[in-house]
């Protein structure tokens, strides 16, 4: 009799062969679980900068041979003011994102291949049946969390909903600006999801163990906002519930669609339905949104709701669910 196992990257064929017949079995990964996501995150940081600094260069030649235009952006005059670079960027910073979700997608599926002996459709991300409906429900679930974040913001007044604005800067078609944008908050929740709860998440919890996965993974995935505009310790606290609610989404699902699907929702809705900062991130929504304390621990200051007890007591409620969907008594 045949049997198939579906798995999250596809369909694993178990049919019984004969001795000295059938596929092969794969080789086993170079180095173990914890040796990999440490060369796995080194490896990140110095391809990275090798790339760019391979970019710097090309892109010099090409000013100097005068073959490219090069654009008028001066950063040093924006220091560190959020509003200020993403002005200055302007129509490239939503290109440069997906830039860098390309290089992501790339970098782990050599990496993958090279030292772990398998395909990157092993973590996750394959085309499996059922992916679309993950990535639904993950958008749903975030618009639910968001928006009992909002209302909580509201209510204890650290923002106000004074009207609505034109989703898009001034200087930008509204349709190609959205779009843009669509994509590269969807390449964001695919490479960072691909990258902690993809490698360094299945990776570790080969050797660790879930809890301790979740733990470390998470980690990782908070210390990597520390840089952002506005970033505090209260941030930190929370995008590592975040990352732990990311990482059982995927335990729930074995598919990296479900926490994709909410990386996306959660990043799109909160800074273009809501109109706040996305970990520190300004964005052009459809509400014009009042901060009335700008420096409100409640609602989250410049660094978004990200950084406020709002997100940490919807995470609270979310969590307090769940524990009771799973202990209440079943008929």
């Amino acid at each position: 009799m045949t049997q198939a196992i579906r798995t999250a990257g596809g369909v694993l064929d178990t049919t019984p062969g004969v001795a000295g017949q059938g596929t092969p079995p794969a080789p086993p990964p170079r180095f173990g679980p914890v040796t990999s996501v440490i060369l796995y995150l080194v490896g990140y940081l110095v391809a990275g900068i090798v790339v760019t600094v391979f970019i710097t260069i090309l892109l010099g030649v090409l000013f100097e041979m005068g073959l490219v235009e090069p654009p008028s952006i001066d950063l040093a005059a924006a220091g560190m003011d959020p509003e200020k670079i993403l002005e200055l960027l302007g129509p490239l910073f939503f290109p440069l994102i997906i830039l860098v979700g390309v290089y992501s997608v790339a970098y782990t599926w050599a990496f993958v291949r090279l030292f772990d002996r398998r395909p990157l459709s092993s973590l996750g991300i394959g085309v499996a049946p059922g992916w679309r409906l993950d990535f639904g429900k993950g958008i749903g679930l975030a618009a639910i969390l968001l928006g009992v974040v909002f209302l909580i913001s509201l209510a204890s007044g650290g923002i106000a909903v004074v009207g609505f604005q034109r989703p898009a800067p001034p200087d930008q078609a509204l349709v190609p600006y959205l779009l843009i944008a669509i994509v590269a908050l969807i390449s964001v929740g695919v490479y960072e999801e691909l990258m902690f709860r993809g490698y360094i998440l299945q990776r570790l919890n080969e050797k660790t163990g879930p809890l301790v996965a979740v733990i470390i993974s998470s980690l990782i995935f908070a210390l990597l906002h520390v840089t952002n505009p506005g970033a505090n310790f209260l941030g930190l606290v929370n995008t590592w519930f975040i990352g732990a609610l990311l990482c059982s989404l995927y335990f729930r699902s074995r598919s990296l669609w479900l926490p994709i699907g909410f990386h996306f929702g959660w990043n799109f809705l909160l800074g273009f339905a809501y109109s706040l900062p996305v970990s520190g991130l300004p964005f052009h929504g459809i509400l014009e949104v009042v901060e009335l304390e700008p420096e409100s621990r409640l609602a989250g200051g410049i660094y978004g709701p990200e950084g406020g007890f709002a997100t940490l007591i919807a995470l609270a409620l979310l969590g307090a669910w769940l524990i009771w969907k799973r202990t209440k008594p079943r008929r």
